[in-house]
């Protein structure tokens, strides 16, 4: 067979991708005469321009359903001044030259910001440059548009392409010009993914869509009771098995890197997992058996009956001001474990070699598999290539890589491709799941009704705790400057965590998914109890003057209540907040995290059961600049949704020491039926853009719970509402 035939349908769409349907014709020439046959302006990892006219634009970090693939292409193709349409959009691997890689902590807009404007503008005005050479006049008589570099003297014009080659002998400026925002064409406009068709179509490659040849696909039994490991094991019906291969023994790795079970390798995922239920595992449960939710419970009341291990803010006399002030409320609330979630459950693949290790797969840390790679292989980082697929779904799980880790440990031993597939129910019952929580606040009014003294005492499973972090265990769980901290005279927060080997991790909006439900469900009470429009009462609380409040946690160091106050102030006015309206109850909540500052609003009805119905939810956002808005758009809505369905239903048990929850049967998810209609209002700016992947998600719960109490006179303290306890 010719190497022409040799070529896969999938290699051929990267390959005419990559060159250019002018070079399909090309297949047949050597390496040399193609590398001769056409040339490419690569000023720097993120962008390449063939002669062609082709433009490859790099996206650097994981896709994971937030949009980055296309919003960070846009920012260098803006600068660039292309034609988006023209434009092919390929995720890159990891690569040391694009600077960080990853998906985590709405961090990707902000973080790249100025390095991808500056890698458009760079490769701009070098193509510039290049022409006004060839023209002999000065650059400021040249300008771009849509890849093609123009002379204002004349109409003549260079094409990119023809550009590219002499411009690739420049030296590439470190600090070019940018266009002024009011000059953008591309940032701020609707982009669809560049995935779309391809999703769609089933044709985009996830993780789990991944092969090589000759792979071998593995599953793993693992302690049911966290913590545990394994004492024996028979194996001899897995063995019986057509097409099983191997049988291997994984031992623990770290505290979070890896879970010890077993792992049945077998020739595809059928035989892998008919395996797996035939093995025989005695385990060694350890001290994980007695473990459970209940114990957990009482360990947050025992901590609540007292003061808080670490003090964290202490500001005033909080003491006198309770015994001073008698209108007061004090309430305990509580979120459960979540789960994750994601559509694709976890999977990865590993090729291990004598001295080179290749790795692919669904992550949002990159840089970290690499090192775990090179940790469990002992292969040289710079030895390891990790390739990215597109995500299906990552919301903080994929932060962690123990099933990377389990791939490359299983082809590490047997030296074969592999891939590590988990059923559902691996997925839900061996997660690092949200931290569960108590809350005890109390707070009081003056006598003019404003909010004079706030008390909270919290205890939580903290992920800092259970990782082994050094950072102090509240620092992923509460947050001593978020609002109203700084607003009230009187103002205590504490806080104790509780140690168990329940698996904990970063889930979607970490710690404010939490917070901003507790925190904002208390303002509501506040401003009842003050007998206040809830709306009022918070814009009483930010005061007048516009400051800039200290915020050390992400998205600081500053926040401002002007950004702040504008959100609210902006989502009463659209949601018609002060208009009352018969059987129309609605409930409002606004957050700042992460950059962003968001206001939201929901509307619901009593249906004859007087059972509570979300008609829809409004939502006010200041993310700065916004990139993409159909991505912002679809963010914001994604974010409510995930919000509202983990408000509704999310809750993990713990007994023995094991999950009760294994699969969508028990682990319940939001469905078409119960997801309201959304209406999302973006405000335009002209500050620095910030990400948009969680900010829509932390208050919706509360707005949900204020909604309820507004339509019922019933208070949500307790996550997940039971509706029917609502109704009766």
């Amino acid at each position: 067979m010719s190497e022409v035939m040799k070529i896969k349908r999938r290699d051929f769409i990267k390959i005419s991708g990559i060159t250019g349907t002018g070079l399909i014709l090309g297949f047949g020439l050597s390496a040399g005469a193609r590398d001769k046959a056409l040339t490419h302006f690569e000023p720097n990892a993120f962008l390449k321009i063939g002669s062609d006219n082709s433009i490859i634009i790099f996206a650097k970090n994981p896709e994971i359903g937030q949009g980055v693939k296309t919003s960070l292409p846009m920012i260098i193709a803006e600068e660039l001044e292309v034609d988006w349409n023209n434009i092919e959009v390929i995720q890159a691997g990891l690569d040391s030259r694009l600077g960080a890689q990853f998906a985590g902590g709405s961090t990707a807009i902000k973080t790249n910001w100025q390095t991808l404007r500056t890698a458009g503008a760079a490769g701009k005005s070098m193509l510039i440059a290049t022409a006004a050479g060839k023209w002999q006049i000065s650059e400021s008589e040249c300008y771009a548009e849509r890849g093609v570099v123009k002379n204002r003297r004349n109409k003549k014009q260079f094409t990119y392409g023809e550009l590219a080659g002499d411009a690739s002998k420049l030296k590439v400026p470190e600090a070019p010009s940018f266009k002024d925002p009011k000059d953008f064409k591309i940032i701020g406009t609707s982009k669809k993914g560049v995935d779309n068709q391809q999703i769609v179509t089933g044709t985009a490659e996830f993780g789990i869509d991944a092969r090589k040849e000759g792979m071998l696909v593995a599953t793993v039994l693992k302690c049911p009771v966290y913590g545990g490991k394994v004492a024996s094991f028979d194996d001899s019906e897995t063995k019986k098995i057509d097409g099983v291969r191997h049988v291997i023994k994984i031992d623990a790795l770290g505290s979070v890197e890896r879970v010890a079970g077993v792992a049945v390798v077998a020739d595809n995922t059928w035989a892998a997992m008919k395996g797996k239920k035939a093995l025989k595992v005695t385990w060694d449960y350890g001290e994980g058996a007695s473990e459970s939710s209940a114990g957990i419970l009482e360990k947050f009341d025992t901590y609540l009956a007292k003061n808080g291990e670490i003090g964290l803010r202490d500001d005033g006399d909080i003491d006198a001001a309770f015994n001073k002030n008698e209108k007061a409320i004090e309430a305990i609330y509580e979120v459960p474990f979540l789960s994750h979630v994601p559509m694709e459950p976890m999977n990865y693949c590993a090729d291990v070699k004598e001295n080179e290790c290749e790795v692919w797969g669904p992550t949002q840390v990159p840089g970290y598999v690499q090192r775990l790679a090179s940790g469990i292989t002992g292969i040289p980082r710079e030895n390891i290539k990790v390739n990215m697929t597109r995500v299906g779904g990552g919301f903080g799980r994929r932060l962690m890589a123990d099933y990377a880790a389990d791939a490359i440990t299983i082809s590490h031993q047997i030296k074969q491709p592999v891939q590590v597939v988990w059923s559902r129910e691996d997925d839900i019952q061996y997660d690092y799941y949200r931290p569960a929580g108590r809350y005890k606040l109390k707070a009081a009014l003056d006598n003019a009704n404003k909010l004079t003294a706030w008390y909270l005492n919290a205890s939580t499973t903290s992920r800092n705790l259970f990782r082994g972090s050094q950072e102090s265990p509240h620092t992923t769980e509460v947050f001593p400057d978020g609002f109203p901290a700084g607003f009230v005279p009187n103002f205590r927060m504490e806080y104790t965590p509780v140690k168990t080997v329940v698996p904990s991790g970063a889930w979607r909006a970490p710690g404010h998914n939490a917070t901003a439900f507790i925190d904002q469900s208390f303002i509501d009470e506040m401003a009842h109890l003050a007998k206040k429009d809830p709306v009022d009462f918070r814009l009483e609380i930010l005061g007048n003057e516009d400051k800039e409040m200290p915020y050390a946690d992400h998205g600081g160091p500053t926040y401002s209540t002007k950004r702040l106050k504008n959100v609210i102030k902006i989502a009463a006015e659209k949601s018609n907040w002060h208009k009352k309206e018969a059987g129309v109850y609605k409930g409002f909540a606004a957050h700042f995290m992460f950059g962003a500052y968001v206001a939201e609003v929901v509307t619901l009805s009593l249906d004859a059961n007087k059972e509570p119905h979300i008609e829809n939810v409004l939502a006010v956002v200041d993310c700065g600049i916004v990139v993409n808005r159909s991505g912002a758009m679809s963010q914001i809505e994604g974010g409510i949704v995930d919000g509202l369905g983990a408000a509704m239903f999310g809750e993990v048990t713990i007994a023995d020491g094991m999950a009760q929850q294994d699969n969508f049967d028990t682990y319940k998810m939001i469905r078409m039926k119960d997801a309201p209609k959304i209406e999302v209002h973006l405000v335009e700016s002209k500050e620095s853009p910030e990400g948009l992947g969680e900010m829509s998600l932390p208050m919706i719960s509360a707005a949900y719970a204020n909604a309820i109490f507004a339509a019922t006179g019933k208070r949500i303290r307790k996550l997940p509402v039971q509706l029917s306890e609502v109704s009766s």
